[in-house]
């Protein structure tokens, strides 16, 4: 009678075991609890789930900027610059000809009155002058400035003068303020630069 009762404890005990253990099922895989407060984990750049919104209608090898009324495709190998209160963009590009600064803003006083205001940062090699085009930024014609000699404003930490240098401007009318474009450094790295600084001008897509 004894052995009778053993047997049925250790069957009960055993059946137990196994329903608190899982006797004979597919373990199952653990999920991560997220706690309160705790930022969730986004994908990686090698995820292809994984999406890039500043890349979304770009074209190889650019990105899109987002500025006041108008954006560009920006080329990625251009190094951003912490926004600032004189610009709404600014980058530097490197080039064998030595390193060039382009910002990007909006500004008050009227187009001629900024292009005036760059010229007066250069102090002009002898006999030779600023030079003024235009050209048409998504349907919008646009102010195109030239000028060349020694640039005496400050760039970075450099306070100048910069000997050689050379400036390319460009003003596109907006229906509150004109939205300028200056590419400055070393003239011989400009003169190298200025067919793909336009085609960069030339992305420019105002909103509609």
């Amino acid at each position: 009678m004894d052995c009778g009762r053993r047997l049925w404890s250790r069957l009960l005990v055993g059946t137990a075991l196994c329903g608190l253990m899982g006797c004979g099922e597919e373990p199952t895989q653990k999920v991560p609890v997220r706690s309160a407060g705790q930022p969730a984990v986004r994908p990686s750049a090698e995820d292809p789930a994984a999406s890039d919104t500043e890349t979304e209608g770009a074209k190889p090898g650019t990105r899109v900027k987002q500025l006041t009324g108008i954006r560009f495709d920006v080329p990625t190998a251009w190094d951003e610059q912490p926004e600032s209160e004189f610009y709404e963009a600014k980058y530097l590009i490197a080039s064998d000809e030595g390193e060039m600064m382009l910002t990007l803003t909006t500004m008050g006083g009227g187009i001629d009155a900024n292009l005036q205001r760059w010229v007066g940062q250069f102090q002009l090699d002898s006999g030779d002058r600023p030079r003024r085009d235009t050209l048409s930024i998504d349907g919008t014609k646009s102010q195109w400035l030239d000028v060349r000699g020694t640039f005496r404003s400050q760039v970075g930490s450099s306070p100048g003068p910069h000997l050689d240098w050379r400036l390319l401007g460009v003003a596109i009318p907006m229906s509150r303020r004109p939205f300028l474009l200056k590419l400055v450094g070393p003239r011989a790295a400009v003169s190298s630069f200025e067919d793909e600084f336009r085609s960069f001008v030339r992305s420019g897509q105002l909103d509609k």
